[in-house]
């Protein structure tokens, strides 16, 4: 009988990669992975959801991780199909084209309620239409661990983190002495019609980094090429589409200085590019192209008393993204974001945190109103410009082991929308029951979100008039553990006021705009997970999720949807893992040349089915064999755009 491993071995030969060494450990079969949905209690001894030092379980919030194993498994994805394969997170766009814009929906809301974090500050891009960070910018394996904290996060993380905060850490270097790692990785790129090895899909990466006494340096470069699908898909009748490419490169160097458990800095500048081929919004073929190119600068320093720790995050970062098609453009979106804070556990029962997080923000736009038409400015950083200040409180409190209370407020002053109170408020209580483990918990919390500058200053559909939007959130649930099991049921509403939406105000004229939606947006919904450790070698992780909205329909945010992920591990070299999920149908738009009118139409919905194949091929290399879309199914982001096919990846890591 032919072992799966060797079958490694032999197509690593064949298609030249297998050279040098890296080691992937696997855990062994007394680590069990919690795979996609692990809680992770603390990181760095700070609590993500209330940046308080503490060791306690009874957090009224719900973390779910993604380590460094998880992420090795996805190796030559993007970190959008991480991303959605957690449960309660649609990431629309990354079943499609590899260069296919990403929208990001949590609990019935849209990427500007959405807040991405990377190394302790906030990152995004002012020039965005939600002032939204790319996530195709980022490299997988730049990246230590993914925590994304579901729910009203602003008193915290500050204005935008009204239904998550996606909490990257990027990897460094802890170890003394030199180590270089490389990574290529090789598959296919199709879609559910084409031939079965069309189309290419590879990723490269190499980092050198080395450790001398206090002193940590890093560097790190890695691409990624796709070509083959078709960015939209052919119409009835139609030929096949050219293939649109997509490109990604990213650089990143680190430097740190850690004498002493006391205290650490570093300071790093990274680069981030990518270039993608696509058609034209009427669904037929063209040889449009745009690029991103991102640069960022940033630091973190660390300081450790004995009951307190001190933190600064801070990052800079210029983002340029040029469009070429029949209208070309140049957008450029300027952004400084600092966060500061001590946090102090005065005893036992009560600890607190006092920060302040304040930056800018700017935009520039160039753009052309015809194709032979030169570029022209439109808008300047110094027209845009706006600054925030916001210092911020929470305290947290535990009695007896079983109740915590955490309450805190933000005061957030923006140049433009003035003072701005949020506040947010949540208990828990946990008791035990023979060998079972319950807890009850619930929060309440308000978000404040100012309008974009794009929404603001855009020549053609900007509004200077728009309000500011506001959010309440209400969740409360029951968790149930028993001998490493785990079940959990929340319940959430949350009332949007004010939200900005993209309006028809002159029917006639055709005339669209931003404006403030009069009418409150309401969203309710339920989230369950289940955490299953069936043995020593197996475990299984299973996520519901169910969105509704009372007074309009969700655009392409599934009513209902399943995720679930099963690992066995086959030995202490060998891993195999499955991750289903199950999407409902969604409700899209789409503007219907012939009537002139804004037509809606329903996605089907599908399976999207992966099998992974782990293994430690030797004491400095290892592999992964990845097939995702199992079953083929046409998995449309949106409608006329262009689903992934069954594709097939193979990944060998080396460690020197």
């Amino acid at each position: 009988m032919i072992k799966p491993k060797s079958v490694v071995l032999v197509l690593a030969t064949f298609t030249g990669l297998a050279s040098g060494a890296l080691a992937q450990n696997l855990n062994d079969s007394s680590k069990q992975n919690d795979s996609l949905m692990t809680k992770r209690d603390s990181l760095s001894t700070v609590h993500l959801t209330t940046k308080i030092l503490s060791k306690g379980t009874t957090s009224s919030d719900r973390i779910i991780s993604i380590d460094q194993q998880v992420l090795k498994s996805f190796a030559g994805q993007s970190l959008a199909s991480v991303l959605n394969q957690i449960g309660g997170i649609e990431v629309n766009g990354a079943t499609g084209h590899p260069g296919q814009n990403l929208g990001l929906y949590v609990r019935g809301g849209n990427n500007r309620q959405v807040l991405v974090m990377i190394d302790g500050a906030v990152v995004n891009d002012p020039s965005n239409i939600a002032t939204d960070f790319d996530l195709r910018l980022l490299a997988i394996n730049q990246i230590e661990s993914i925590d994304v904290i579901k729910g009203p996060s602003s008193v915290l993380y500050g204005s935008g983190a009204a239904t998550a905060v996606i909490y990257i850490k990027t990897r460094a270097h802890k170890d003394q002495g030199i180590s270089v790692n490389l990574e290529q990785v090789l598959g296919t790129n199709r879609g559910p019609n084409d031939d079965p090895l069309s189309g290419i899909s590879r990723h490269s990466m190499l980092q050198v980094a080395a450790r001398e006494g206090a002193w940590v340096f890093q560097a790190q470069a890695s691409g990624r090429f796709t070509d083959g699908l078709s960015a939209v898909t052919a119409q009835d009748g139609e030929d096949a589409l050219n293939p649109d490419e997509f490109s990604q490169t990213n650089g990143r160097f680190l430097i740190k200085y850690n004498p002493s458990e006391k205290w650490s800095m570093e300071q790093f500048v990274a680069y981030d590019f990518i270039r993608q081929d696509y058609d034209r919004f009427d669904y037929s073929d063209a040889p449009f192209q745009s690029t991103s190119t991102l640069w960022r600068t940033g630091g973190s320093f660390y300081y450790n008393g004995r009951s307190s720790k001190y933190e600064f995050h801070d990052q800079w970062s210029q983002t340029e993204r040029v469009i070429n098609s029949d209208f070309p453009a140049v957008y450029k979106g300027l952004n400084y974001n600092a966060d500061q804070f001590i946090t102090t556990k005065w005893s036992d029962q009560l600890g607190t945190v006092i920060g302040t997080q304040g930056g800018w923000s700017a935009m520039d736009l160039a753009q052309a109103f015809g194709l032979d038409l030169p570029l022209s400015t439109s808008l300047r950083p110094a027209d845009s410009r706006v600054y925030f200040l916001d210092p911020y409180l929470n305290t947290q409190w535990n009695w007896k082991e079983q109740w915590q209370i955490d309450a805190g407020l933000r005061w957030h002053h923006h140049q433009t929308y003035g003072n701005q109170l949020v506040y947010q408020l949540g208990g828990s209580y946990a008791w035990k029951s023979a060998q079972s483990q319950w807890q009850i918990f619930a929060k309440h919390g308000t978000s404040f979100i100012a309008p974009s500058l794009y929404q603001q200053f855009d020549p053609i559909y900007g509004n200077t008039d728009l309000l500011p939007e506001f959010n309440r959130t209400n969740e409360f649930g029951v968790e149930w553990r028993f001998s490493g099991q785990k079940i959990s049921i929340q319940y959430f509403d949350r009332l949007e006021e004010q939200a900005v939406s993209f309006l028809l105000i002159d029917p006639e004229q055709f005339v669209y705009q931003y404006a403030n939606n009069e009418s409150l947006q309401k969203r309710r919904g339920l989230e369950a997970d289940v955490i299953l450790k069936m043995s020593q070698q197996a475990n299984l992780t299973g996520h519901y999720t169910y969105i509704h909205s009372p007074d309009d329909d969700l655009l392409r945010i599934p009513p209902h949807k399943f995720n679930i992920n099963a690992n066995y591990t086959l030995s202490t070299e060998e891993s195999i893992g499955i991750r289903w999920t199950w999407s409902d149908a969604r409700m899209d738009q789409f503007f219907n040349a012939n009537t002139f009118e804004t037509e809606s139409v329903s996605l089907p919905s599908y399976h999207w089915l992966e099998g992974v194949y782990q293994c430690q091929l030797s004491p400095n290399m290892s592999g992964v064999l990845a097939i995702t879309n199992l079953l083929n199914q046409s998995a449309i982001p949106i409608y006329g755009y262009a689903s992934q096919g069954r594709n097939v990846r193979l990944s060998l890591r080396w460690d020197f």
